[in-house]
């Protein structure tokens, strides 16, 4: 279970994760859920670092030197950068840069093309990137199986879509 905040740090709604390894829903989220994960980025963000889920994020909040210089924010799947996203980031008037790190699939660099677009559109002056994550890789999964400085090359390579 991981907590979903609001704009004023309350805990709104909840995300569960079926561990189990069977049963085809894996992800629950309350009915109307509501709520950012980890949290509303703090209004003096410059750098924005969205994953493609709050369990891919929950894993790079462990690495600190990705924390020091990011504030991280997770979508909730390939499908759901809602509202409440776009307008939590688009009240980030320090924000500089978006970094996409979305699973290595079809579906996530199609997610990711979309939601550049959109947050290019609504800040045009913003730079967005994106890390191209190996095939049939996610950012838990690399660290799982690989070192930090893996994430971490992965990241300061990272492709630039709008500057």
């Amino acid at each position: 279970m991981f907590p979903l905040k609001n704009k004023d740090g309350q805990v709104v709604s909840f995300y569960g994760r079926s561990i189990a390894a069977t049963g085809k829903n894996k992800h629950y989220y309350l009915k109307n859920s509501q709520g950012l994960y980890p949290a509303y980025p703090p209004a003096g963000t410059q750098k924005l670092l969205i994953t493609e889920s709050i369990i891919d994020t929950a894993t790079l909040l462990q690495i600190n030197s990705i924390t020091s210089n990011f504030t991280l924010l997770a979508a909730y799947g390939t499908n759901r950068l809602t509202q409440e996203h776009l307008e939590a980031i688009s009240r980030l008037t320090y924000l500089g840069e978006i970094v996409f790190f979305f699973d290595g699939d079809d579906a996530g660099r199609r997610a990711t093309t979309k939601y550049a677009e959109q947050i290019h559109f609504l800040l045009p002056k913003v730079s967005i990137s994106h890390i191209e994550t190996p095939d049939g890789e996610d950012p838990n999964s690399l660290y799982v199986t690989y070192e930090e400085s893996y994430i971490l090359e992965l990241l300061n390579s990272r492709k630039q879509l709008y500057s």
